[in-house]
């Protein structure tokens, strides 16, 4: 095929160029444009845009000169005054009809000759002016977290991370099962498929959603899903305020989340005992109906606090046939915490304030029983504050410390301000 012809090419060099006059580049559909006036001119530019138009304008038009000029040399001038009344007029109508559908009809006969030319001559790869392109039409696509770690990544990623040896356990279950079916199915054995839909119980800011990510990298890359991506959703995304709507949001979203993973975040919401109660119940009917009758292309996982998702389960009598698989997530305990500030101080290029731990723990102590308490997440809330009072320590005293240096004044700032 041969390529592109570049600026400045033969292609390109054919085009006529424009006269000037005075230094200014006047060009002839201008000067055309003036001698036509302004609404000749208006219509010029319409039919320079609309070169179909044109064209067919100009075909009608020389079809009904022609049969002027036969009419006139046929009948004499006399004719002309004769054709011309309203008694005809239905009869010049119609031959006009007649006139732009043969117009219409040698235009369209035109453009398919153009059409199969150009295919040939595509075919022996003719070269394209680049100007000469269009650009594709971009289609809105759904909100999607799109993966591109192996599934060997995902685990070594998943395996970095603080803490969680629990869940760790269940990970490590879930692919010893995977990996086991691979093997029977190529042995041709019987494979009898289990529900691969799972409950993600704890605190929030445990790493939940982290593990869904990693999940969906590594079914796909043990063949369970073909993309593996990720689509997160909370009640606020599923319920919507009038009757009829919920259902088919919830199917719109569902479909987003084919052949990766659905993961509904504080499900429980669903089941609240307030006015969006029937809408949740709506919106639960409709995810059970979808995860029958996709259980070989989604995955869904459902999260939330421990309690409020027993509640969420008991709704429906079939949410628990359907969700068969529980990981817990526990809390994340005080060194486990100050684990996780110390890596994303150092992340962000900081070093991290010297004997922290007395004070760090004392907070996690307090903050822990408080409402809004979201472990990982409340660290790092902890951190962006230790950065804001370093940034106005600084601002007063630039010799207090490096720009890298957190100390425990900006600690005690932080803890303050929390």
């Amino acid at each position: 095929m041969r390529r592109l012809a570049p600026p400045g090419s033969p292609a390109e060099r054919e085009a006529p160029p424009s006269s000037t006059c005075g230094g200014a580049p006047t060009s002839h559909a201008a000067g055309d444009r003036r001698v036509l006036g302004k609404d000749g001119g208006a219509m010029f530019d319409f039919l320079q845009r609309n070169q179909t138009a044109a064209l067919i304008v100009g075909m009608t038009a020389a079809s009904l000169l022609t049969a002027l000029i036969f009419a006139g040399v046929a009948g004499g001038a006399g004719a002309l005054s004769q054709l011309f009344t309203w008694a005809n007029m239905p009869k010049l109508l119609t031959a006009l009809a007649i006139i732009v559908a043969g117009a219409l009809t040698s235009f369209l006969a035109m453009r398919l000759a153009l059409v199969y030319a150009n295919v040939n001559a595509t075919a022996e790869g003719p070269a394209v002016a680049t100007h000469q392109l269009r650009l594709l039409r971009i289609v809105a696509t759904p909100a999607i977290v799109e993966q591109g770690r192996t599934a060997q990544q995902a685990l070594d990623e998943l395996d970095a991370m603080i803490g969680l040896n629990s869940v760790k356990a269940e990970v490590n279950t879930l692919i010893a099962r995977l990996q086991l079916e691979q093997k029977r199915r190529a042995e041709g054995k019987k494979v009898t498929g289990l529900s691969q839909h799972m409950v993600f119980q704890g605190p929030p800011g445990v790493g939940k959603t982290v593990v869904a990510h990693a999940l969906g990298d590594i079914y796909r890359g043990l063949g369970v899903l073909k993309r593996g991506h990720l689509i997160v959703a909370e009640t606020k995304d599923l319920i919507k305020g009038y009757i009829g709507q919920t259902a088919g949001n919830v199917d719109k979203i569902c479909e987003s989340a084919l052949d990766g993973i659905l993961f509904i975040d504080e499900a429980y919401g669903l089941v609240a005992e307030n006015n969006t109660a029937s809408f949740g119940m709506d919106a639960i009917n409709t995810l059970l109906t979808f995860m029958e009758n996709y259980r070989d292309r989604v995955i869904v996982i459902v999260a939330g606090y421990s309690q409020p998702m027993q509640k969420f389960l008991d709704a429906n009598p079939g949410l628990r046939g359907r969700f068969a698989k529980t990981i817990e997530f526990p809390d994340y305990a005080p060194d486990e915490l100050a684990q996780i500030m110390i890596a994303m101080v150092k992340a962000q290029d900081f070093v991290p304030p010297e004997n922290y731990e007395e004070k760090f723990n004392a907070w996690v102590s307090a903050a822990r029983g408080r409402i809004g308490w979201a472990n990982a997440r409340s660290v790092r809330q902890l951190v962006e504050k230790m950065r804001e009072a370093q940034a106005v320590r600084l601002s007063r005293d630039p010799e207090s410390s490096s720009t890298s240096q957190l100390t425990l004044a900006d600690l005690d700032s932080a803890i303050a301000a929390y």
